[in-house]
Protein backbone atom coordinates (compact mmCIF):
# COMPACT_ATOMS: atom_id res chain seq x y z
CA UNK A 1 0.00 0.00 0.00
CA UNK A 2 1.47 3.25 -0.82
CA UNK A 3 1.77 6.21 1.54
CA UNK A 4 1.00 9.79 -0.03
CA UNK A 5 4.59 11.01 1.96
CA UNK A 6 6.17 8.16 -0.21
CA UNK A 7 5.48 9.74 -3.69
CA UNK A 8 4.05 13.18 -3.47
CA UNK A 9 7.10 14.34 -4.87
CA UNK A 10 8.67 11.85 -6.77
CA UNK A 11 7.36 12.88 -9.97
CA UNK A 12 8.76 16.06 -11.58
CA UNK A 13 6.07 16.97 -13.98
CA UNK A 14 3.34 16.26 -11.13
CA UNK A 15 2.17 18.59 -8.73
CA UNK A 16 0.41 16.89 -5.97
CA UNK A 17 -1.40 17.73 -3.12
CA UNK A 18 -4.58 16.43 -1.23
CA UNK A 19 -7.03 17.60 1.11
CA UNK A 20 -7.48 16.17 4.97
CA UNK A 21 -10.93 14.51 2.98
CA UNK A 22 -8.75 12.45 0.96
CA UNK A 23 -9.54 14.33 -2.48
CA UNK A 24 -6.06 14.34 -4.61
CA UNK A 25 -5.30 17.38 -7.06
CA UNK A 26 -2.63 16.04 -9.41
CA UNK A 27 -1.52 19.00 -11.10
CA UNK A 28 0.62 18.04 -14.64
CA UNK A 29 3.05 20.38 -16.56
CA UNK A 30 6.28 20.87 -17.77
CA UNK A 31 8.95 23.53 -15.52
CA UNK A 32 5.56 24.68 -14.48
CA UNK A 33 3.85 25.46 -17.25
CA UNK A 34 1.96 24.00 -19.55
CA UNK A 35 2.59 20.00 -19.94
CA UNK A 36 4.48 19.09 -23.03
CA UNK A 37 3.91 14.79 -23.34
CA UNK A 38 6.49 12.92 -23.87
CA UNK A 39 8.17 9.48 -23.38
CA UNK A 40 9.56 10.54 -20.64
CA UNK A 41 6.08 11.56 -19.07
CA UNK A 42 4.24 8.80 -20.17
CA UNK A 43 6.35 6.21 -18.33
CA UNK A 44 6.44 8.34 -15.03
CA UNK A 45 2.41 8.69 -15.53
CA UNK A 46 2.39 4.94 -15.53
CA UNK A 47 4.03 5.03 -12.11
CA UNK A 48 2.30 7.87 -10.71
CA UNK A 49 -1.44 6.83 -11.25
CA UNK A 50 -0.16 2.83 -9.90
CA UNK A 51 1.20 4.80 -6.53
CA UNK A 52 -2.67 6.75 -6.48
CA UNK A 53 -4.54 3.84 -7.00
CA UNK A 54 -2.24 1.84 -4.16
CA UNK A 55 -3.00 5.06 -1.61
CA UNK A 56 -6.28 3.70 0.11
CA UNK A 57 -6.42 7.19 1.59
CA UNK A 58 -7.17 8.63 -1.48
CA UNK A 59 -10.82 9.05 -1.93
CA UNK A 60 -10.84 11.19 -5.44
CA UNK A 61 -8.35 12.33 -8.02
CA UNK A 62 -8.69 15.84 -9.48
CA UNK A 63 -6.59 15.73 -12.75
CA UNK A 64 -5.65 19.22 -14.07
CA UNK A 65 -2.65 21.50 -16.01
CA UNK A 66 -0.53 23.97 -15.23
CA UNK A 67 -1.00 27.34 -17.36
CA UNK A 68 -3.27 28.03 -19.86
CA UNK A 69 -3.78 24.87 -21.45
CA UNK A 70 -3.87 20.79 -20.08
CA UNK A 71 -1.38 19.75 -22.74
CA UNK A 72 0.73 22.34 -25.01
CA UNK A 73 2.38 19.71 -27.27
CA UNK A 74 3.58 16.11 -27.57
CA UNK A 75 7.25 15.25 -28.49
CA UNK A 76 7.17 11.79 -29.73
CA UNK A 77 11.03 11.99 -29.91
CA UNK A 78 12.13 12.66 -26.15
CA UNK A 79 12.82 10.10 -24.07
CA UNK A 80 11.56 7.34 -25.59
CA UNK A 81 13.82 4.86 -26.05
CA UNK A 82 12.79 2.42 -23.30
CA UNK A 83 9.21 2.47 -24.75
CA UNK A 84 7.75 0.04 -26.43
CA UNK A 85 7.61 0.36 -30.34
CA UNK A 86 3.81 0.33 -30.69
CA UNK A 87 3.50 3.30 -28.53
CA UNK A 88 6.68 5.45 -29.88
CA UNK A 89 4.07 4.84 -32.88
CA UNK A 90 0.95 6.12 -31.66
CA UNK A 91 2.51 9.12 -29.67
CA UNK A 92 4.02 9.69 -33.23
CA UNK A 93 0.61 9.47 -34.72
CA UNK A 94 -1.15 11.46 -32.05
CA UNK A 95 1.47 14.38 -32.63
CA UNK A 96 0.37 14.13 -36.83
CA UNK A 97 -3.08 14.35 -36.09
CA UNK A 98 -2.39 17.23 -33.39
CA UNK A 99 -0.77 19.41 -35.59
CA UNK A 100 -3.26 18.80 -38.69
CA UNK A 101 -6.65 17.79 -37.16
CA UNK A 102 -9.30 20.49 -36.27
CA UNK A 103 -11.67 17.33 -33.96
CA UNK A 104 -10.53 15.05 -31.69
CA UNK A 105 -10.71 11.93 -33.66
CA UNK A 106 -7.60 10.59 -34.57
CA UNK A 107 -7.18 6.99 -36.58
Amino acid sequence: MAKFSTYRDAFPNARLTRKANGVLEVALHTDGGKLVFNGYTHEQFVDLFHQIGEDRENRAVILTGSGDAFMDAINPRASTSSLPRATTRSCARAARCCRTSSTSRCR
